[in-house]
């Protein structure tokens, strides 16, 4: 287990965790509460396959299409629904994202959360071609930020020739299972086998020497129901001893979490102080402490930092000997067990001396007297503290999520656009609320139970769309998918063509595909722009095909089978006159693929 901040106490990095050096990413299931479009892209630069690139390449448009255009078969994002947010720049690409976005929520209680934070993810060697399973469960959102998280990753090698321990990973194959039922078709396949592939994995590693080998428990919960019988909340979270690190609390689950601890044992808060009430104060004030990240931590002009870390250190639970060791996604809240989607994975330490005081010293980064640069313990309540309750706006839209919101597109008055028709009932209430397509907000309106928006080209169509609502006080932006029915079968071309709309990108695009080294080919295209850009525009253009036919005749004796992606391009760019060129050169070498194909 390691905390984890961006930039200042440990990267984050989305890319580090689903793409291992020397495996292949095969399918990948995540779930987050929130939701940022941009971050999400992190997922599609990671299964790529493009290794560790700059960020010049990775802002690259070129780049994204080819990360999404690779990947998107292969991975799932659930998250809850509302949770998306809005993007401070709209991309022309962010709707070639929609089929791995599946929103959730519970419909019979709309105040519930979908809250899980958890990959997981079948790989292949690239050497042997031996396949496992990779669980990453943590405590951050799918969102760029500065806070401080958790994170473990485990690893288990698939044997499809025996089935071992379903029942430890029944569990989080029920969970999958889940998760399964919000999808259709190739996904939804994909997940079940994801679940099934449990089933063969005989055991997983923890990445950690501190840990006890097959000392791990998945505790999943689904809308309230605990779905692992063996380890109960809070049962098997009260221990002699609890260290319970969480941002957001409440008095009545610290009481349970704290049941069994007595004068001898040891009671630890990590919070955040905004929700410490007297309650909580009281709670921890006779042998006990309380600790919150401190000021220059919190409130700088820098990087504010506060914590978002969930995690639990029990010392002989009731039933049990030993310390365990849970984190993952649940605060401390009756709302995280008992209402919420959540996961927490629960470790066993081995035994040794003082490990309880070690992993306290370790997570608040105490000194030799007991002094940290990051934490200070609270010795008096502030004047106000916060509570963990939705405003009357929030819960208001929570409502309006659960409507049945549907769309259609239909062809517009004007040729080559369309209209998208969307219709919802609800009860209205007393806030204003707009909706607009994402990728076209100026055409913004007021939420009615039936609604136009018109004259759209094809490449801004998506089940993307905003929902704006104020309440003087708070306003609430948020993104939300709404099933279309009718969007043009070319609409994803037509994207294409949006951005890969001059000679120089569809050559400079083609030159990507065929690089073995991203990172590379930026720095040969800048050198060569600056050359280029010295000469004429004929010039330029007679260089240009000469480069990719070079690319095309390496690749082709090397790796054959990648040319063939060059045909999807061509079938999408086929009208352009740009293309011509190229697609003489390509016809020159495209005979000769199969045969080497049959060489190697």
């Amino acid at each position: 287990m390691m905390p984890i901040k961006e930039d200042i106490l440990r990267d984050l990095n989305y890319g580090d965790m689903l793409c291992t050096p020397g495996w292949d990413v095969e399918f990948a299931v995540g779930t987050t509460y929130s939701l940022d479009l941009r971050s999400l892209l992190i997922v599609p630069y990671s299964l790529g396959m493009f290794g560790d690139l700059s960020g010049q390449v990775k802002q690259s448009s070129l780049f994204i299409l080819e990360s999404i255009r690779r990947s998107t078969e292969h991975f799932v994002v659930f998250c809850q629904r509302g949770g998306i947010h809005m993007p401070k720049e709209t991309q022309a690409y962010y709707p070639l994202l929609e089929d791995a976005i599946v929103e959730v929520q519970d419909r019979k209680n709309h105040l519930s959360s979908f809250h899980p934070k958890l990959w997981v993810i079948r790989e292949r060697n690239s050497e042997d071609g031996c396949q496992r399973l990779k669980v990453v469960i943590m405590s951050k959102n799918l969102v760029i930020d500065n806070n401080l998280d958790v994170v473990v990753n485990i690893t288990g090698k698939i044997n499809t020739s025996n089935s071992h321990n379903t029942k430890k990973h029944k569990p989080l194959h029920d969970f999958l299972e889940r998760l399964s039922t919000y999808t259709t078709g190739q996904k939804r396949k994909q997940i079940l086998q994801l679940a099934e592939d449990l089933y063969h994995v005989k055991a997983f590693e923890v990445d950690e020497s501190r840990f006890e080998p097959e000392g791990y428990e998945f505790l999943p919960f689904f809308y309230g129901e605990q779905m692992n019988s063996n380890v109960r909340y809070p049962e098997d979270f009260q221990g002699t001893s609890v260290m319970t690190i969480s941002p957001f609390i409440q008095t009545s689950e610290l009481n349970k979490i704290n049941k069994r601890v007595r004068k001898n044992g040891e009671r630890v808060l990590v919070t955040r102080s905004d929700y410490v009430t007297q309650e909580v104060f009281d709670l921890y004030k006779e042998g006990g402490s309380i600790w919150c990240m401190n000021d220059q931590m919190v409130n700088n002009n820098i990087a504010k930092i506060d914590l978002h870390a969930k995690s639990y250190m029990v010392v002989n639970p009731l039933k049990e000997s030993g310390i365990f060791l849970y984190l993952g996604s649940a605060n401390a809240t009756g709302a995280a067990f008992c209402k919420n989607s959540e996961i927490l994975l629960r470790l066993k330490l081995k035994r040794g001396q003082h490990v309880f005081d070690k992993f306290k010293s370790e997570f608040l980064q105490l000194n030799d007297e007991d002094e940290s640069l990051v934490y200070e313990q609270l010795l008096e309540t502030v004047d106000t503290a916060s509570d963990n309750e939705y405003s009357e706006l929030e819960k208001w839209i929570r409502k309006l999520l659960t409507a049945n919101f549907k769309a259609s597109v239909a062809n517009g008055k004007v040729d080559s656009m369309y209209d998208v028709n969307v219709k919802v009932k609800f009860k209205k209430g007393d806030y204003k609320i707009t909706i607009s397509p994402l990728l076209a907000p100026s055409l913004e309106m007021r939420l009615e139970e039936d609604m136009t928006f018109r004259n759209m080209p094809t490449h801004k169509l998506s089940e993307f769309y905003l929902l704006k609502a104020d309440d003087g006080i708070k306003p609430v932006n948020e993104v939300i998918k709404i099933p279309t029915k009718g969007i043009p079968k070319d609409r994803n071309d037509e994207i294409f063509r949006s951005i890969v709309d001059t000679k120089e990108k569809f050559y400079n695009y083609i030159s990507f595909m065929l690089c073995d080294d991203p990172e590379m080919f930026a720095m040969e295209l800048s050198l060569a722009t600056e050359q280029l850009d010295k000469t004429s525009t004929d010039g330029r253009q007679r260089k240009m095909p000469l480069r990719i036919y070079e690319q095309m005749l390496k690749l082709a004796a090397s790796h054959p089978e990648r040319l063939t992606d060059l045909d999807d391009v061509m079938r999408i760019v086929k009208d352009k006159s740009f293309t011509k060129e190229f697609l003489g050169l390509f016809e020159t070498v495209r005979p000769i693929i199969p045969k080497l194909k049959q060489l190697l």
